[in-house]
C-alpha cells in the first residue's frame, strides 16, 4: 500500500506515467497496473488520462493530500528507527522571513546545533505569506514570522519582541537627538518596506492612529536594501532594533528611540496544528521559547 501511494503521489506531481516509472525503477506498464490496484482498493477512480496531463479526480485529489501526510509519516518512523530511540536527529526546516533568519535567529541557531550537532537544519529564506503556505504543505517543519496571524490551522506561539526604532544616516539634522516624535515624521522623506508586508502594515496603522503620513521616498522588499537607502539618502526609515546592530556599530547608521514608543515587532513561530512535530522541531521550539 505505501509502495503504490507513493507512486501515485509520484505520477500526480510529475504528470507523467514515464517519470512515476523512472522514480520508480518501473514500467509504465507497472505504474499503470499499481493505479489500477489503488482504485479498486479505494473503490474510487482517482486520475482522468488526458492526452497532455493526468487529471486527478476529486477522490484524487483527497487521496494525494492525505498520500503526502502517510508518506511523510512513514518516512518518520523509517527514520526513527534506524537510530537509538530518544536521540534527537535527522532532519529539520526552518521556514523564516529574511530579517529574522538574518538577525534575530543567529543565536538560536548557535545554541540548538551546539546541542543537537545531528540534525541537519535548513533554514528556507521566504517572504511572510510564503512561510504560512510552506508550513500548510509540509514543506518546512516550523515557519517564524512576524507579527504572526492566529489562523485555526496554525499553532503559534510567540517567542520574542523586538524595539522598533528610528534610523538615520550620520549626516542627518537629527542624529544627535535622545528621541524623536512619531508627529515630526509628517514631512521628513521616509524610506518604506512594501505595502504587504507585515511590519509595514503595523507601522502604517501606528502613522494612522497618529493622524501622521510620512512621505514615500522609495519602497522596498527587504530591511537590507532599505538599510542601505537609508546610508546614503536624505530618508529615515523604522525599523527593528536588532537589524541594524552591526551599522550601528560601524557608525554608518544613527539609532534614535521614538517619543511614543516603545513599540515593539512581535515574532512567532508557527507549525501545522494536527501534525505531530519531530523531535529536532521539539527541541527548535523548546531553545526559541527559553528565557
Amino acid at each position: 500500500m505505501i509502495r503504490s501511494l507513493r507512486i501515485y503521489t509520484d505520477l500526480v506531481e510529475t504528470q507523467s506515467f514515464t517519470e512515476a516509472a523512472h522514480r520508480n525503477y518501473l514500467t509504465q506498464s507497472a505504474v499503470s497496473q499499481h493505479l489500477k490496484a489503488l482504485e479498486e482498493r479505494l473503490g474510487h477512480k482517482l486520475v482522468e488520462r488526458g492526452r497532455r496531463r493526468v487529471k486527478m479526480t476529486a477522490a484524487g485529489t483527497l487521496v494525494y493530500e492525505a498520500s503526502k501526510e502517510i508518506l511523510r509519516r512513514y518516512e518518520e518512523m523509517e527514520r526513527a528507527l534506524k537510530r537509538p530511540f530518544g536521540e534527537v536527529s535527522g532532519p529539520l526546516k526552518v521556514g523564516t522571513i529574511y530579517s529574522v533568519g538574518l538577525h534575530e535567529l543567529p543565536s538560536y541557531i548557535a545554541s540548538y546545533l551546539e546541542n543537537f550537532p545531528e540534525v541537519d537544519l535548513q533554514l528556507i529564506y521566504l517572504k511572510a505569506n510564503e512561510v504560512y503556505d510552506a508550513v500548510a504543505t509540509d514543506r518546512v517543519d516550523l515557519g517564524i514570522v512576524a507579527y504572526p496571524k492566529i489562523l485555526p490551522q496554525f499553532e503559534t506561539l510567540m517567542f520574542k519582541k523586538d524595539e522598533l526604532v528610528l534610523i538615520m544616516n550620520r549626516k542627518h539634522r537629527w542624529r544627535k537627538r535622545k528621541k524623536v516624535s512619531l508627529k515630526d515624521l509628517s514631512e521628513e522623506p521616509y524610506e518604506a518596506l512594501q505595502v504587504d508586508m507585515p511590519t509595514r502594515r503595523a507601522l502604517d496603522a501606528l502613522f494612522r492612529e497618529e493622524g501622521i503620513r510620512p512621505p514615500v521616498l522609495h519602497e522596498f522588499d527587504n530591511i537590507e536594501v532599505l538599510k542601505k537607502a537609508v546610508e546614503v539618502g536624505p530618508g529615515v526609515s523604522i525599523v527593528p532594533r536588532a537589524t541594524v546592530s552591526s551599522e550601528v556599530q560601524a557608525g554608518t547608521l544613527i539609532v534614535v528611540e521614538l517619543t511614543e514608543g516603545p513599540f515593539e515587532r512581535p515574532l512567532g513561530v508557527l507549525h501545522r496544528k494536527r501534525a505531530e512535530l519531530s523531535l529536532p522541531a521539539q527541541e527548535f521550539v523548546q531553545i526559541l521559547l527559553k528565557p
